[in-house]
């Protein structure tokens, strides 16, 4: 994969390309609290289809991590992506995200639903659905939403044991802080989250969701302006949406769903079935 640097609304973003120069475009969002390598199990199963696109978001990674809770909503950095699909003069993606990728996917579709021909969410609900949750709902699988938001606290707590809170987030998956171990990911997660503002930055963007992108996304809802991109909604036997009504959750704003279980993976489904998620974006696109 080729890596490339861009300043984009006043900051430097990072992101890299790879598989067919002149094919479609495969554009690929990760969550938090990783960057684009969380892709590097499903690339080599797509780029011999595609143009891959791949790209740490603002606050992750290798992308500047500016100060500041607005810097961080939604629209803000779906705007970083059309941004980049711009300067690359690239007007079509099929544009997939997992976790927080998926939301900044999900916006791009309300903003730039041009730049969309397929559109591919793993692992989430809709934010307006999480912060519907009861408190005991949300404590077993949504715990970090509500920690994070709160003021000044989480970084008290997090600070002087960086390492210790990303090894806890990354070992939700049946042997997958071994897994991160043995190929080396784990030293490049550590690395980008213990960068200077990476921690503030991530905890931003969670704030940001709950004060600027959760109003919008209900008042969206409640307009009934359904997104009508034909959506692949994928998510893990093991994962925070096991035993949900995903499908008919997302009906609710999004015309045209098609959902699938995976099984024997948790959230990170991306980095413990790798090829298997590939077959399944493959499949939807045909």
């Amino acid at each position: 994969m080729d890596s490339h640097y861009t300043n984009i609304n006043g900051i430097k973003l990072h992101y890299v390309t790879g598989g067919i120069e002149n094919g479609p475009v495969c554009l690929l969002l990760h969550g938090f609290p990783e960057s684009w390598i969380t892709w590097r199990n499903v690339i080599p199963h797509l780029e011999e289809h595609y143009k891959i696109v791949a790209v740490d978001l603002r606050g992750y990674g290798d992308s500047d991590k500016p100060e500041g809770i607005r810097n961080y909503t939604n629209k803000l950095m779906a705007s970083d992506i059309a941004g980049i699909l711009a300067e690359l003069k690239l007007t079509s993606a099929y544009v997939v995200g997992h976790d927080r990728g998926a939301r900044v996917a999900r916006r791009m579709a309300y903003d730039y639903p041009e730049l969309i021909n397929r559109l591919a969410l793993i692992e989430i609900m809709p934010m307006e659905y999480v912060y519907s949750l009861s408190a005991e709902e949300a404590a077993k699988k949504y715990w970090h939403w509500v920690f994070q938001v709160v003021s000044d606290l989480p970084e008290t707590l997090i600070s002087g044991k960086e390492e210790e809170y990303l090894k806890f987030l990354l070992s939700r998956g049946d042997g997958l802080f071994e897994r991160l171990n043995s190929d080396g990911s784990w030293e490049e997660y550590l690395s980008h989250w213990k960068k200077p503002g990476a921690v503030k930055a991530a905890l931003s963007d969670y704030r940001a969701s709950y004060k600027f992108d959760l109003p919008e996304y209900q008042e969206m809802v409640e307009s009934e302006d359904k997104l009508n991109i034909d959506t692949l909604l994928l998510w893990a036997e093991n994962g925070n949406l096991s035993g949900l009504p995903v499908e008919e959750i997302w009906k609710q704003s999004i015309n045209n769903v098609t959902g699938y279980e995976l099984k024997n993976c948790g959230h990170y489904l991306l980095e413990e079935i790798g090829e298997e998620v590939a077959k399944y974006i493959l499949e939807f696109d045909k």
